[in-house]
């Protein structure tokens, strides 16, 4: 287990150097320094700024592997961050239909820079933060390609896709997510960089409901961010929703509020996900998955998929 310890150590430490000298001139400070990278030691290790923020994927992390004490202890020496700035959390595989719930209500936020923009996260009281790091180059498309567009945001949890579209210039952006705490979240994170206008607008409420209305309205979008879950029960919503069932009827409804040179980008984390074009008439579908996967993301396994849809 000595062994482990040292090699997870070893990288931390290599791994930290690389990722700081290349994200500090990004004005970045909150990226992976450690990825799954040794196969016995299944964690993810994430700098938000001054704080470090530990994921254990393992199903059994107290049958005979690196306890957390120790998990921490290392972090600690490596990456000279004192404990109390270290969070660490069990993210275990979830059974069935259940969901990772709300571990706390602290409400305390930890202020973060990507690419110049400032975002709030919990480190606290979720299993994800408020900000997935995977996603940073997918933002960056969005920004680089927002100028004078109607942007709306599907799913939009605390709102990051919409602060990078109105970084890059968004005319309108519909922000859209079940949650009205991640609404408020939302309009946080776009506050914190002076960008709420009148024509970025919040809605709490159903995707498959809000798309129904949007329709009825007329509405039509340029650009279209759909990074769904891969399974939501909530209360909140009639039946459930399943990226695997439910992708085609989704992304249907979104073709029906394309501008004609409009695009859908769509992605998801789900593993086992299968995306097939044949489904739909008269679209173009690309996958960009590996232009979007930062350099902070080591392992052969990708932790999203992602497509740009477009009509033909």
């Amino acid at each position: 287990m000595n062994y482990i310890l040292k090699d997870f150590g070893k990288l931390l430490k290599q791994n930290h150097l690389k990722m700081r000298r290349y994200f500090t001139p990004l004005n970045t400070n909150c990226y992976r320094v450690y990825d799954k990278n040794i196969t016995s030691l299944l964690i993810t290790v994430d700098i938000y700024g001054s704080y470090i923020y530990i994921l254990d994927y393992r199903e059994d992390s107290d049958n005979g592997g690196p306890s957390a004490e120790e998990i921490i202890d290392t972090v600690f020496r490596m990456l000279y961050v004192l404990k109390e700035k270290i969070f660490y959390k069990n993210r275990k595989t979830r059974q069935g239909i259940s969901q990772h719930k709300k571990l706390d209500d602290s409400g305390n936020m930890v202020e973060v820079m990507e690419n110049g923009l400032q975002f709030f996260v919990n480190l606290h009281d979720y299993i994800d933060t408020g900000l997935f790091l995977d996603h940073r180059k997918t933002r960056e498309m969005v920004r680089d390609s927002a100028m004078g567009k109607k942007v709306l945001n599907l799913f939009a949890y605390t709102g990051s896709f919409s602060v990078y579209a109105a970084a890059g210039g968004a005319e309108t952006i519909d922000t859209v997510d079940l949650s009205a705490n991640y609404n408020r979240w939302a309009m946080k994170n776009l506050s914190l960089n002076g960008f709420l206008s009148t024509k970025y607008k919040f809605n709490s409420s159903d995707t498959a409901d809000y798309l129904v209305n949007a329709r009825k309205e007329g509405k039509e979008y340029d650009i279209i961010i759909v990074d769904p879950p891969t399974f939501s029960n909530s209360r909140k919503m009639e039946g459930t929703f399943d990226i695997q069932r439910d992708y085609f009827s989704l992304l249907k409804a979104c073709l029906g509020l394309m501008d004609k040179d409009g695009y859908i980008i769509f992605s998801t984390n789900y593993t086992k996900f299968h995306f097939d074009p044949g489904r739909f008439q008269n679209i173009q579908s690309k996958d960009i998955t590996n232009t979007t996967i930062g350099e902070d993301f080591f392992r052969k396994q990708k932790p999203h998929r992602c497509w740009i849809i477009k009509k033909k």
